[in-house]
């Protein structure tokens, strides 16, 4: 079994509240299974993408920005600057995704009852393991941002994920 917490039973009670808010983290081990391959390269990458449930998002470190995978949102682009929305994989049992597939973001999440989880996939963690993409990451981010950019694509996401909310307060997402 992969290393990690199984806590499917509080999660499907608190109905996903982490997974609400954000997709989990990937280790590149876990874009590698994906790509099953072990050479990564830009294209690679860009179509796992493209074509995947990812998206690479980031968070400031020493005044700079610092790139990694995780999930991508629903009714999102693969660019994360929706910082906060729910996890593609999220459904109204839980993850659609068995144990062993999941990115080590969730596999490291320890359920707790009554809330107040702990992600044993530090900040830290998650420096070393992606620094060596940093530049490649760095790259497809500014490239597909400034496309989505110019091409009104962020805008679009925006008010597809309004809709979204607004049909799951009326009906069962």
């Amino acid at each position: 079994m992969a290393e990690g917490f199984l806590s499917d039973n509080i999660c499907a009670e608190c109905k996903g509240r982490c997974c609400k808010t954000m997709g989990c983290s990937l280790e590149p081990e876990d874009m590698i299974r994906a790509l099953e391959s072990r050479e990564i390269t830009r294209e690679d990458v860009e179509y796992l993408l493209q074509n995947g449930q990812f998206a690479i998002d980031s968070f400031h470190l020493g005044g700079r920005a610092f790139y990694y995978l995780r999930m991508r949102h629903k009714c999102f682009t693969f660019i994360g600057v929706d910082a906060m929305g729910e996890c593609i994989a999220l459904t109204d049992s839980g993850c659609s995704l068995p144990f062993e597939d999941r990115p080590k973001g969730g596999r490291m999440l320890e359920g707790k009852e009554g809330g107040g989880c702990v992600q044993h996939y530090t900040q830290e963690m998650m420096i070393a393991d992606w620094k060596p993409y940093q530049s490649m990451l760095e790259s497809i981010w500014t490239d597909w941002h400034d496309k989505f950019e110019r091409d009104g694509v962020f805008d679009k996401c925006e008010e597809e994920y309004m809709q979204y909310q607004m049909r799951c307060r009326n009906t069962v997402c």
